[in-house]
């Protein structure tokens, strides 16, 4: 298979999250594939493309237990882990050195833990950024170990990801799947192209991808080079590429619901081929009757109701690694709950729904809490819900006692709004221009997730909804 080959001088580290990322776009294919059982009949013996591994015995007993729905669904809610691995084993030409990682497993990065609700009406996945800086069971002689998330599969493969994923969540993983680089292409192939909307022209040296603004459909070389494109697209960093990502993920999965796939054999036989040749998943799953059997339970799940977020994160301080924020717990409850994320917006008797999304809002944020680094840090957390960030400061006078928000009369619903996130109920209008400032005082209750007039948190993905990266 060729690959467009990284530049000289690009790390091992750079070329492995992008394949990670978007690797697992192969299982979402799979599952987003609708077709009926006779579109199945005679491909059983693609079982035979599948590596399975059995995890059952290192992970032992003591798990979390599985998923308990508020109400009775037809089928159990599943969570699976999709993993892509770095290693460059096996992988071709264009991936690097073999040899490059400290073992033969390599690392997991950008991993996505995926929920589909019991009723099969929606799926949410939310990506695990591989510098999740973490403590996590560690695999080997007991105990637990401090470090990058992305070490647990070099350590122990995937039962060590899972331990991580199941010691940090609570969430109990069903299934498994690891997808290497291999059928990547092809499977974009197979689709005849996913495509992808860049408010910019794109010419990225290190990747030699070049696109016009506006929308382009990528063939399967197109689509490396367009995960691999960093310091041209977003802020360069491993976050900004997550995102792009779920963008991709998103263009994958109506694409493989609009392509006809049930109508056509030929190119139905292609995508599945494609995609079980670059699968090792757990023994329950490991065989093309399991993965028909999932697909078919899916046949109502339409794009809108499959979404992808991150895990919401803020910096570590060292420049590098994230480490994740109180406001995950809400989606492990859901996901242990099987109850839909976000949960619907609750307005307040006599309060308005929000109008203004947080993308139409500028900030300054002021620090009052006396607390050194706490402006910039729940700047990181708003900008993650997609408010535009001015600038950070210093409160007046240093420290003070409650949490407000500053804006001009005009902009008094972009107030409200800032203010819903902020959770607090202190505003005014005493800003002097259009930027909204934000003080956060010593009662900082956190940040909170915005849903703007019945809309998904800014932070949530819908896989309909067609978005430009810039």
């Amino acid at each position: 298979m060729s690959t467009p080959g990284p530049a000289a001088g690009s790390t091992g580290r750079g070329r492995s999250a992008v394949r990670a990322g978007v690797a697992v776009a192969s299982v979402l294919t799979v599952l987003a594939t609708v077709v009926s059982a006779v579109g199945w009949a005679g491909l059983t013996h693609l079982s035979s493309n599948i590596t399975t591994v059995d995890v059952d015995q290192d992970l032992g007993t003591a798990r979390p237990t599985k998923a308990t729905p508020t109400q009775q669904t037809t089928y159990e809610p599943l969570n699976i882990l999709v993993m892509g691995t770095d290693t460059r084993t096996g992988q071709g030409s264009g991936f690097g050195n073999a040899n490059d990682t400290a073992s033969g497993e390599g690392h997991s990065d950008t991993a996505i833990l995926l929920h589909i609700s019991g009723d099969r009406t929606r799926a949410l996945g939310v990506s695990l950024p591989r510098d999740s800086w973490v403590t996590r069971p560690s695999c080997k002689g007991g105990g637990t170990v401090t470090g990058k998330f992305n070490a647990a599969f070099a350590t122990g493969g995937p039962a060590c990801t899972i331990k991580a994923v199941e010691s940090l969540t609570g969430v109990r993983i069903d299934h498994f799947v690891v997808v290497n680089f291999l059928g990547f292409e092809a499977v974009v192939d197979a689709l005849g192209g996913v495509p992808i909307c860049t408010t910019q022209p794109i010419d990225d040296p290190k990747s030699h991808l070049k696109l016009p603004a506006g929308t382009s459909v990528l063939n399967g070389k197109e689509a490396l080079a367009f995960a691999r494109a960093r310091k041209t697209l977003g802020d360069g960093s491993d976050i900004s590429r997550i995102d792009r990502q779920q963008v991709f993920l998103s263009s994958v999965v109506r694409t493989a619901t609009q392509a006809g796939l049930l109508t056509n054999p030929v190119k139905l036989y292609q995508v599945l081929n494609s995609v079980t040749e670059s699968l090792t998943v757990d023994k329950a799953l490991g065989s093309v009757d399991a993965l028909k059997d999932l697909a078919l339970s899916m046949q109502g799940l339409s794009p809108k109701n499959v979404k992808f977020m991150t895990v919401p994160w803020t910096g570590r301080g060292d420049g590098e690694n994230v480490v994740w924020t109180s406001a995950a717990d809400k989606i492990w409850t859901a996901f242990k709950n099987d109850t839909p994320y976000p949960p619907a917006t609750t307005v307040p008797a006599g309060q308005k729904p929000l109008t203004v999304k947080p993308s139409d809002i500028r900030v300054q944020v002021l620090n009052g809490t006396g607390v050194s680094g706490k402006a910039k840090s729940v700047a990181a957390e708003l900008e993650k819900l997609g408010f535009v960030i001015a600038g950070v400061g210093t409160a007046k006078g240093g420290t003070v006692a409650t949490t407000s928000v500053s804006s001009t009369s005009s902009r008094a619903e972009s107030a409200r709004t800032l203010a819903y996130a902020a959770q607090t109920s202190t505003t005014d209008t005493k800003a002097s221009s259009s930027t909204l400032v934000l003080t956060i005082g010593t009662d900082w209750k956190g940040v909170r997730a915005v849903a703007v007039a019945g809309k998904s948190p800014s932070s949530v993905k819908s896989a309909d909804t067609v978005t430009c990266v810039s």
